[in-house]
């Protein structure tokens, strides 16, 4: 969104200082063609605009913060350019976002889908995010962290809350490039604010359990 007062578009210098990326960074996306080139003012000048910034930012996400490789970026930067439909963008974003991750644990995979099938959930099973939690549910079940396993219900009611909550954040918005990217930069940095809050949670109710056994 163009903020008041701002000037509809911007040199290479200004790009360079509001996206947080140096000159010679942009202008290898550039030629990357990860970036849209500018609107030419001369042989030598270009002037840019928001969604040039927009599209920095994503990739500085996907990259700093993300730290994925430009090849899945570039699978993203295809996917918010329209070149699937939004199911299928969705689908590569989170792939990107998880990576590749090895399941084969038939016990685990089959208690994830009791308890998915029971939430009336429709997912891939040929998905990243599937594997990762097959993965998850088996590494606690080596350790013997029945307690966790037992509760899992209530961790999948959990995550569908903050899952409709992502999706609902970037409801309104108005193209599939800006829900893509709602998607990407909801999931790059909602996560540490979201595991920083549950630890903050655990330390309220850890409190709570003190002072009951001192009482």
């Amino acid at each position: 969104m163009q903020e008041s007062g701002e000037k509809p578009e911007m040199r290479m210098a200004e790009l360079s200082r509001r996206s947080e990326l140096s000159v010679p960074t942009i202008k290898y996306y550039l030629r990357e063609r990860l970036l849209p080139p500018g609107r030419r003012t001369s042989v030598n000048q270009a002037v840019y605009d928001q969604t040039h910034l927009d599209r920095l930012r994503l990739i500085r996400a996907l990259t700093s913060m993300a730290g994925l490789p430009l090849a899945k970026v570039r699978a993203v930067v295809d996917a918010v350019d329209g070149r699937a439909s939004e199911i299928e963008a969705m689908g590569v974003t989170q792939d990107a976002l998880i990576g590749e991750v090895e399941a084969d644990d038939v016990d685990a995979s089959a208690f994830l889908d009791r308890v998915i099938t029971a939430r009336g959930w429709h997912c891939e099973a040929s998905s990243p995010a599937y594997r990762a939690a097959v993965s998850a549910i088996a590494m606690l079940s080596r350790e013997d962290m029945t307690p966790i396993l037992d509760r899992l219900d209530a961790y999948v009611e959990a995550a569908e809350a903050v899952g409709r909550t992502d999706l609902d954040a970037i409801a309104d918005a108005g193209s599939l490039e800006e829900r893509i990217r709602g998607v990407v930069l909801g999931s790059v940095l909602r996560r540490p604010l979201l595991e920083a809050l549950v630890l903050l949670a655990q330390q309220h109710f850890a409190q709570g359990l003190t002072r009951s056994e001192e009482s």
